[in-house]
C-alpha cells in the first residue's frame, strides 16, 4: 500500500502548517506544565524545610534526655575491687566502700568416672533450689555421665543450675553449678529408689559453698546475694570484683554536656542556613521559612520556670547570637551559668514538658507533624497539581480532536487543490493544441 501525506498532491506544506497550528494550540498546555513544574519545586522546598527542622529537632531532643545530656558518670578509685556504673542519677555521689567477701555460686561434684561415657546406675534423681525442683529419670537413654549432663541441662523446668563435665586427676566428674550466686541460689541433689552416682549424698559432694556478698558502706554492713548491686547507692550499680577498699564517685559528665550543646548550636545554624536558602530561591516571597526561623529564634528569649522563684532562658544558659544571626555558645556565659549548679543547668533544658528542649521540639512539631503547617501547605500544592493535571487532560483531549478535524479539513483542501491543478493542466494542454 502506497504511503501518503497531506500536501503531497498540491505541493502545499500541509504538515508544516498543521505542526505550527498544533504548537499554537498547545501553548496553554505548556503554560500549565510550567505551573506544575513550579509546584514541584515548591513541594520539594517544603521537604527541605521539614528536613532542616527535623535535623534541628533531633539535637534539641538530645538536650531533654539525661542519659545523653549531662549524663552521670560513676568511677571507682580501685577497679580491682569493683567497677561502678551510673544509672539515671539525680545527685552527686561519693562513698567509701570496703568489700569483705564476694558472692559465690554453689557447686557440687560427683565422684570420679573413667570417661564421660561411663555408665551411671539407673534410677530417679531430684534436683532442687529453694522451693523449686525437677526430676531426672536415668534409664537406657541417658545412663552415662554425659547423658545425665544433657538430661539436666535440657530439662524444661530447670532454671537454676547447669551441669558440666571436667576431666581432672582421678577421672571425669559431673559438676553442678547454681545459676544464681549467694545463699538463695543453693542447690541440692536427692537420690530416689536406686542409688545412682554413689551411695553417699546422692553421689555429690560440695566443692564451693554458696555465699553472699558482704561489704561495708560508710561503716554500715551490706549483704547481697549478687556481686552486681544496684539497690544500695541511688543511681549507681556496683559490680564487685575482689576484696578490698575503693571509693565510688558519680557526677555529671560535663564533656557530654558540652558536646550536646555544641551539636545543638550546629543543628540550629544548619537549620537557619537552609531556611534562608529556600527563602531566597524556591520559596522566594513565601513567608513560611523566615517565619519559622524567627519563631525558633524567639524561643531563646522564653523563660523556663525552675521553681522557687527561679527561671532561666536559653540565653542565660550561655547561648548568643552574632550580628549575622549565627548561634554560638559563649564560654564565659556558659561557665557562669554552670556555677549556679549543674543540676539546675540540666533542669532548664530537660524539665518535662516545660524545659527548653520540649519548647523547641514542640515548636518544630507544629510545622513537621502530620496535620501540621507544612503538611497543610503540601496538601494545598497537591490539590493545585491535581487541578492542573485535570486541565491538561481536558486540553489534551480537545487538542486531539482539533488536530484530527484540521487534518481532515486540510486533507480535503489538498485533494481539491490537486484536482483543480489537474483540471488546469488538462485545459492548458488542450488549449495549447488548438490554433486561434
Amino acid at each position: 500500500m502506497a504511503l501518503t501525506a497531506a500536501g503531497v498532491g498540491s505541493g502545499i506544506d500541509v504538515e508544516g502548517i498543521l505542526q505550527q497550528l498544533d504548537e499554537l494550540e498547545r501553548r496553554p498546555v505548556e503554560v500549565l506544565n510550567e505551573k506544575r513544574e513550579a509546584l514541584d519545586v515548591e513541594l520539594s522546598a517544603f521537604g527541605k524545610v521539614k528536613s532542616a527542622l527535623s535535623g534541628f529537632q533531633t539535637t534539641a531532643k538530645a538536650l531533654g534526655t539525661n542519659s545523653d545530656f549531662g549524663a552521670y558518670v560513676a568511677t571507682s578509685s580501685n577497679e580491682k575491687v569493683f567497677t561502678a556504673t551510673a544509672l539515671n542519677g539525680e545527685t552527686d555521689v561519693n562513698h567509701e566502700i570496703e568489700v569483705l567477701a564476694l558472692a559465690t555460686s554453689h557447686r557440687l561434684s560427683s565422684e570420679a568416672y573413667d570417661t564421660p561415657d561411663s555408665a551411671v546406675e539407673r534410677g530417679t534423681m531430684t534436683f532442687s533450689s529453694g522451693d523449686e525442683s525437677f526430676e531426672v529419670v536415668i534409664d537406657d537413654t541417658n545412663d552415662t555421665l554425659a547423658g545425665l549432663r544433657e538430661a539436666i541441662n535440657t530439662d524444661p523446668t530447670n532454671r537454676y543450675m547447669s551441669a558440666s563435665i571436667i576431666n581432672v586427676d582421678g577421672g571425669n566428674r559431673l559438676i553442678l553449678t547454681a545459676n544464681e550466686t549467694g545463699t538463695e541460689g543453693k542447690i541440692s541433689a536427692i537420690r530416689n529408689n536406686a542409688l545412682p552416682l554413689g551411695d553417699e549424698n546422692a553421689g555429690f559432694e560440695q566443692i564451693t559453698e554458696a555465699a553472699d556478698a558482704s561489704l561495708i558502706v560508710h561503716g554500715f554492713q551490706v549483704t547481697r546475694s549478687s556481686n552486681s548491686i544496684s539497690d544500695v547507692i541511688d543511681g549507681v550499680t556496683l559490680d564487685l570484683l575482689g576484696v578490698g577498699k575503693s571509693t565510688v564517685d558519680s557526677r555529671r559528665d560535663l564533656t557530654s554536656l558540652k558536646t550536646a550543646l555544641d551539636e545543638f548550636v550546629t543543628g540550629y545554624n544548619a537549620m537557619s542556613d537552609a531556611l534562608q536558602s529556600v527563602s531566597e530561591t524556591e520559596l522566594k516571597g513565601d513567608q513560611l521559612p523566615r517565619g519559622v526561623d524567627q519563631r525558633v529564634r524567639n524561643m531563646f528569649f522564653n523563660s523556663v520556670d525552675l521553681g522557687d522563684d527561679d527561671s532561666a532562658t536559653a540565653l542565660d544558659m550561655g547561648f548568643s547570637f552574632d550580628r549575622y544571626g549565627k548561634l554560638s555558645l559563649d564560654t564565659a556565659k556558659y561557665e557562669s551559668a554552670l556555677e549556679g549548679g549543674v543540676n539546675r543547668y540540666v533542669e532548664a533544658f530537660s524539665k518535662s514538658e516545660t524545659g527548653l528542649s520540649s519548647m523547641f521540639s514542640d515548636l518544630v512539631d507544629e510545622y513537621t507533624q502530620a496535620g501540621g503547617v507544612i503538611a497543610g501547605r503540601e496538601d494545598g500544592v497537591d490539590t493545585r497539581k491535581s487541578s492542573i493535571d485535570d486541565q491538561i487532560e481536558r486540553l489534551e483531549y480537545r487538542l486531539e480532536k482539533t488536530n484530527a478535524r484540521l487534518r481532515r479539513q486540510f486533507t480535503a483542501m489538498d485533494l481539491a487543490v490537486t484536482n483543480l491543478q489537474s483540471t488546469s493542466n488538462f485545459l492548458t494542454n488542450r488549449l495549447g493544441q488548438n490554433s486561434f
